[in-house]
This record gives C-alpha cells, sequence and structure tokens, in this order.
C-alpha cells in the first residue's frame, strides 16, 4: 500500500483491498502517473491552499519554440516534481525532437523509484499541447 498516495490508500481500504507491505511496481508507476497528470494539469495560483502548487499557463509558450521558453517550460516541470513528488528521485526534464505536431512540445521525463530498498528507473513522456493541456505516458 506504501506506493500510493494517502487519498489513493483510503479509497482502497474503503472499496476493501487487502493491505500488504510489499511495493507493487505497477501500482506505484500508475499512482505517480496520475498525480503527475494532476499536477501539471492545475494552473499554478487555482489552489487556495497552496498558491505555487500548479504550473503557470503554457498556452503561449507552446506555440513559439524559442531556447528560453523550452528552458522555462522544462525547470517549470521539473520544480513541480521535485516539489510535490517526492516518490521521483533524481528527476530530469528534457526536450524531445520528435515531436510530429507543430502545436505542442514534448518533454522526456527520467527519475527513480524507490522500490523496496532498490531503485528503478522511470522514464515519462510529457506533451504539452497548444491548449496547454499536458499529457503524460
Amino acid at each position: 500500500m506504501k506506493e500510493r498516495r494517502l487519498l489513493e490508500r483510503i479509497a482502497a481500504w474503503e472499496d476493501g483491498e487487502e493491505r500488504t507491505s510489499k511495493t507493487q511496481v505497477d501500482v506505484l508507476v500508475r499512482s505517480v502517473t496520475d498525480h503527475l497528470r494532476r499536477l501539471l494539469n492545475t494552473r499554478q495560483g487555482s489552489v487556495q491552499l497552496d498558491p505555487r502548487f500548479g504550473v503557470p499557463d503554457f498556452t503561449n509558450i507552446a506555440g513559439g519554440l524559442n531556447a528560453g521558453s523550452v528552458n522555462d517550460i522544462e525547470e517549470e516541470i521539473r520544480r513541480m516534481v521535485l516539489r510535490y513528488e517526492p516518490r521521483i528521485k533524481s528527476p530530469k526534464v528534457t526536450l524531445s525532437s520528435e515531436s510530429s505536431d507543430v502545436l505542442s512540445i514534448q518533454f522526456g521525463l527520467q527519475g527513480k523509484l524507490e522500490v523496496d530498498d532498490r531503485e528503478i528507473p522511470l522514464q515519462l513522456a510529457t506533451t504539452v499541447g497548444a491548449n496547454g493541456k499536458v499529457n503524460i505516458r
């Protein structure tokens, strides 16, 4: 159960799911991916409890791929992962040159997840669309 966030654990417990002390890697990766998707699609300033939660509006940045704006997006995504997703160790965000859609940009997100006293690599593809929505695979 430790691979899930607190509210996910509570929901699973209410659904009658059995508790275990062994980490399930697929559940951990799904939990991290779902949390990142929520985190990166929340606009900064929209959460009253923490005004820094979320990312700035990427809508205007995604259309113009100058070096400064790409670096800004990379740094914002990395900053959010470091601050709000501590299960990912040593996150690194880099621009992917394989984008076939000129109205979106793709980033690779690499890091490590700790699973039962060992580290496993994590690689996710992050796409910022023309509408500012972030998709993670």
